[in-house]
């Protein structure tokens, strides 16, 4: 039946007037084109035939090669291309004899896919982490590695900083407090120096240096060896911290 509707259809074309005349080249190019894909979707070889087909529209374009595209698509079972050269079909031929039938194969390709099951999107697997280099081992303490603690018989740079601290810092608020509680209760002949709301702060100040004095006094004379006081890197950190006691 194809080959017959579109057989017909190029032959109608080939006798009106003006067109045979105009290109009658193309007219036999497309028959044929049309005559080898009939043979082959006669064989099922649909893709073959859709090829031709598809070359002969180009050729000459009547819309009854519309419906053999169609049907080429729909038995690769591509029921989306189907349906839409079925309807390419119907709007270029509405008064086609077969109409009824090219609905019918539309409903059939649009149930084909809507019972397709969808299609899932898997999420690309994550990239294998690579496996962790080996660590080497620590050389001997011979060797004079960073890392390593000082030695108990030389003195820790840093075991005397925050006595230190504490002393300097408890003189200088004594020291200031004195100032600052001095002007707070003077009295004499200059009253344009008398603040009395510094007496308090004054006081506060004396009563704090004179702990951080005794605090830094005390850690000074309990200073252990220099084996529990070392500043080390921690191993594999990148960071300076304490190890042990001050």
């Amino acid at each position: 039946m194809l080959d017959k509707v579109v057989t017909a259809a190029l032959c109608m074309a080939s006798l009106a007037p003006g067109v045979a005349a105009a290109e009658p080249s193309r007219i036999d190019q497309a028959k044929h084109q049309v005559a080898a894909a009939d043979i082959d979707y006669r064989l099922a070889r649909f893709t073959e035939a859709l090829g031709e087909y598809t070359k002969a529209y180009e050729l000459y374009p009547v819309p009854a090669l519309l419906f053999n595209i169609g049907q080429c698509h729909r038995n690769l079972k591509e029921y989306g291309k189907a349906i839409f050269f079925f309807e390419g079909y119907l709007r270029d031929a509405p008064a086609a004899t077969n109409r009824k039938l090219v609905e019918e194969l539309i409903r059939e390709a649009q149930a084909e896919i809507d019972k397709a099951p969808p299609v899932t999107v898997s999420e690309p697997a994550a990239p294998a982490e690579p496996p962790p280099s080996p660590r080497s081992p620590d050389p001997p303490a011979s060797v004079g590695h960073p890392h390593m603690p000082v030695p108990p018989d030389q003195p820790a740079p840093h075991a005397r900083v925050v006595p230190s601290l504490l002393v300097g810092g408890g003189i200088a608020a004594v020291a200031g407090g004195g100032v600052f509680y001095y002007y707070g209760q003077k009295r004499g002949p200059q009253d344009m120096f008398i603040y009395d709301d510094t007496r308090w702060l004054g006081g506060a100040m004396v009563v704090l240096g004179g702990a951080a004095i005794v605090t830094g006094t005390l850690l000074w004379v309990r200073h252990r060896p220099a084996a529990h006081a070392v500043a080390a890197i921690a191993p594999g950190g990148g960071y300076l911290g304490w190890a042990g006691r001050f």
